[in-house]
């Protein structure tokens, strides 16, 4: 089993500032977590709400021990209850101490069998440690009282930290990102080779993202996309050759990228989004990127990105031409970081409801889309759009520099949520966030860090 848990950057903060103060004293807090389990592979705790002891809640705050009375942690456990979610006990370490004590195994094993005894369930609680410098180590308790190393401690936010075990410890960068270590050092070299990500469309975006990553050094990449290959996909699409006309888009990509030699893992998913093994992977995924004009899997990953707590990249192109002769009218890129803070697809007006119900319907009842079309009650396919591969390549290169940047902070003044690029007119538009937003998924934080529910997304699929 792999274990992780992803802090929203709001509730990272609050903890730093709350935990490491001047005096080098310890102090302590709880976070209530929504839950994300994928079979017996991975569980993960997704911050929900924080509950910071002050010091005068606390029985001792000293530089190697901290102490509370438990009815603050009951406190949390009645938060938890009700939706079975998960508790993590935080404290920190002002020596800098990087492992958990003699001291924290003592008290943590009675503050765990109190949850347990409590709140009852099989799923774990954790427990974390930050550093003076912020960052953090963390192990979860199981119900029989046995402790487990947490895999990936993630922070969601403007920006993307990760911790695990061995960071920056016993790795040495691979010769082949040389160049690359040069300009971000063997720090990133290591973290992309242990992340996780998601590709959802295997087309002209897609196929471009994927290549840019996996020469990045990703650890592991699914792909998602149902469809195959055509002859008009080949002007556009990295890796595929005339021989691969019929052939699955994920399989073929596949192929490609492991040609390459690099090592990064490929999974592939032949099948819509919604499907249950496309959800489990993006369950498990540090990083998603959309690359898809489908509607109605853009909802889904919009809604993801809020109740997961996973990052999500989206990507559009939109190239319009009046004819005899054509002639360019509009064409602009856009590229939206998804997290829990910005405005999401729906709140930006990206997403079309009337063609992702249209899109749902094709799918889940044909002959209802059929006869339905013929009475204009949903709406239909349109002619293909224009595509060029030149456009849809630098805009996948964008949408992973973006990604970089998020990681490593390049360009602290191009963190925008939005990014609307002209590519007809030389400019680009960064929309910020609309005020007093009032939409139920990014306006709201009721279900940042929800996790899994019934129905799944709170939404039916």
């Amino acid at each position: 089993m792999r274990y992780t848990v992803t802090l929203q950057e709001e509730h990272y903060n609050q903890l730093r500032k709350h935990l490491i103060k001047s005096d080098k004293k310890e102090r302590a807090a709880f976070i209530i977590c929504g839950r994300s389990l994928v079979d017996d592979k991975q569980d993960s705790f997704l911050s929900r709400e924080l509950i910071l002891l002050s010091d005068d809640q606390l029985l001792t705050s000293q530089p190697y021990q901290v102490s509370w009375n438990n009815e603050h942690f009951i406190k949390a456990l009645k938060l938890a209850e009700n939706k079975e979610f998960a508790v993590i006990s935080i404290h920190n370490h002002p020596s800098g101490f990087e492992q958990f004590s003699q001291t924290d195994d003592e008290g943590e094993y009675h503050l765990f069998k109190l949850a347990f005894n409590r709140n009852g369930g099989e799923r774990p609680h954790a427990s974390l440690i930050m550093m003076p410098n912020g960052s953090l180590i963390g192990r979860v308790w199981r119900k029989n009282l046995t402790h487990h190393p947490i895999s990936m401690i993630r922070v969601v936010g403007e920006s993307f930290k990760i911790w695990y075990p061995n960071r920056l410890k016993k790795f040495e960068s691979p010769e082949i990102f040389d160049r690359q270590k040069l300009a971000f050092g063997s720090a990133l070299v290591q973290d992309l080779s242990e992340m996780k990500c998601t590709i959802v469309g295997a087309g002209a975006t897609g196929s471009a993202t994927a290549m840019l990553l996996t020469r990045l050094g990703i650890g592991e990449i699914n792909l998602i996309d149902k469809d195959v290959i055509e002859k008009s996909n080949l002007n556009r699409l990295h890796g595929a050759t005339m021989k691969d006309v019929g052939k699955s888009k994920v399989e073929t990509l596949k192929k490609n990228i492991e040609e390459i030699g690099l090592g990064t893992k490929v999974n592939v998913v032949e099948d819509w989004i919604s499907s249950s093994k496309g959800i489990k992977y993006l369950k498990s995924s540090d990083i998603i990127f959309g690359c898809t004009d489908d509607n109605a899997g853009r909802i889904l990953l919009n809604r993801f990105a809020y109740f997961y707590l996973t990052p999500v990249i989206d990507i559009g192109l939109v190239i319009s031409v009046k004819n005899d002769p054509p002639e360019i009218q509009d064409l602009q890129g856009r590229i939206s970081y998804l997290f829990p803070g910005s405005d999401c697809l729906v709140t930006k007006g990206v997403i079309n409801p009337d063609l992702a119900y249209a899109e749902n319907l094709k799918r889940n009842e044909p002959e209802n889309y059929k006869n339905l079309k013929e009475e204009a009650y949903v709406i239909g396919e349109g002619n293909p759009a224009p595509a060029v591969v030149t456009f849809t390549t630098q805009i996948a290169s964008m949408a992973v520099n973006e990604f970089l940047n998020r990681m490593q902070n390049f360009n602290t003044l191009g963190k925008k949520p939005h990014r609307i690029h002209f590519f007809h007119r030389g400019m680009e538009l960064t929309p910020g966030n609309i005020a007093d937003n009032d939409c139920r998924i990014c306006g709201s934080n009721s279900y940042w860090g929800r996790g899994d529910m019934q129905p799944f997304l709170d939404m039916v699929l």
